[in-house]
């Protein structure tokens, strides 16, 4: 064991395999380019999202109902009225030029969130600079972040926050304050508070709810009738915000009624969501303990991610830290990750409403791909988690010691990596 914990986790690369930051920004730009000669090629990548943020902003300044049918556009308000309050900032740009700027702050976010997905993993500094950049380039082809940037969607920004959040120092005052807000926008990131109860960290999460709180109270102030028919009736209205059976809903839910063949879920269906959830926060409770937030923060997102009546794949936004966290830590699951989140192949299934009730076995299977691969990511999860309690306790090591065995362990397993990604030579 004690030659174990002597090796280093990650072996330093040879001369061969080193980038150089210069290169790697190369490599960024190509990938923007290419991005970019793509998406114009694709037509109705028209932001339809961006539309409703701002048809939602405008619905704030003028007093309308903002969970009526607003002008201009066919989907309904959907988010907590904070969000709408928020989105009364992009109501002075022309529509033309808030599209061009969607996607230059959408990119910034993409690359801030490898930043703080380098940074969960361990990497900063000027270690992380060719990773960032490198990350980037390849994020930019995963189907959730196209989607996001093709529907306009506010997803980086909600998972850059919580990064943000949980990259803060131990102890820091601000902690939760980035959780609070995301939850504040779009309701799903309040399963990250129930995170922070069950690790104890009992000042961030009432940071957290504080927070959540205060987005709640200012929207109630702002826009009252908003506020309250949100919060008692519009919350629960799935059909606000699509069908269940949708094959990109990419949620247990979704994935049973696809199988049932109907819309109705039985209550030992809804038993079966209610055990992932307690079993998910179970195994995302237990990673912390042993490997800290860089394991038990993306297990508690995917497991509210497939226990949420609706997650459409551009909400599995969270697999650009996962996908990072595989590189450093578990590289063999990189395969599966690429082959299911950069194929597209969820989009194989029809997508018209009723014949996604009557889909072949071969479609249902296609349809649950992320769903799929978070009990995988659970599970590998728990695994390693269990390694790392194992040879802690055992052994007498501390936890990162236990976590170093645990890696050591794995990578005889094939599950993890060894050797850094790049190393910065220079510009």
């Amino acid at each position: 064991m004690t030659a174990l914990l002597e090796r280093p986790l990650l072996s330093r690369p040879s001369p061969r395999r080193q980038l150089t930051l210069r290169q790697a920004l190369v490599a960024l730009f190509v990938s923007v380019l290419a991005f970019g000669i793509v998406r114009a090629s694709i037509p109705h990548t028209i932001l339809g999202d961006l539309h409703v943020y701002r048809a939602e902003g405008m619905a704030i300044r003028h007093g309308a109902d903002l969970y009526a049918h607003l002008p201009g556009v066919q989907n309904l308000a959907t988010y907590p009225p904070f969000a709408a309050v928020v989105f009364v900032v992009l109501t002075p740009v022309p529509i033309a030029a808030l599209q061009v700027l969607c996607l230059i702050v959408n990119f910034g976010l993409l690359v801030l969130v490898c930043t703080l997905s380098c940074q969960l993993a361990g990497v900063r500094g000027r270690a992380a600079a060719v990773p960032v950049a490198l990350f980037s380039a390849v994020a930019l082809w995963s189907e959730p972040v196209f989607t996001t940037f093709a529907y306009g969607q506010i997803n980086l920004l909600l998972l850059a926050l919580v990064l943000w959040d949980f990259t803060r120092r131990e102890g820091s005052p601000l902690r939760g304050v980035g959780t609070g807000l995301a939850a504040g926008m779009k309701v799903t990131p309040a399963i990250l508070i129930v995170y922070l109860v069950l690790t104890k960290r009992y000042r961030a999460a009432a940071t957290a709810t504080g927070t959540f709180a205060a987005t709640i109270g200012l929207s109630a102030l702002v826009d009252p009738r908003g506020a309250r028919a949100f919060w008692t009736h519009d919350l629960f209205d799935l059909q606000r915000v699509g069908n269940v059976e949708d094959a990109v809903n990419q949620t247990v839910r979704g994935m049973l009624v696809r199988l049932d063949h109907t819309r109705s879920t039985r209550p030992t269906e809804l038993l079966l969501i209610l055990l992932v959830l307690v079993a998910g926060l179970v195994i995302a409770r237990a990673a912390h303990r042993v490997l800290g937030d860089e394991w038990g923060l993306p297990a508690c997102a995917v497991t509210g991610l497939l226990t949420s009546p609706i997650a459409w794949t551009h909400h599995w936004i969270w697999v650009v830290p996962i996908a990072i966290l595989l590189w450093y830590r578990a590289r063999a699951w990189l395969i599966p990750t690429v082959a299911i989140f950069s194929t597209f192949a969820v989009w194989i299934v029809p997508h018209v409403h009723s014949p996604q009730l009557r889909l072949t076995p071969v479609e249902i299977a296609c349809s649950g791909l992320y769903v799929l691969f978070g009990f995988g990511f659970l599970a590998l999860t728990a695994r390693r988690s269990w390694l790392a309690w194992r040879h802690s306790g055992s052994d007498g090591l501390s936890g990162s010691d236990g976590l170093a065995a645990a890696d050591d362990l794995a990578a005889a397993d094939g599950l993890a990596a060894s050797g850094d990604l790049v190393a910065v030579t220079g510009p």
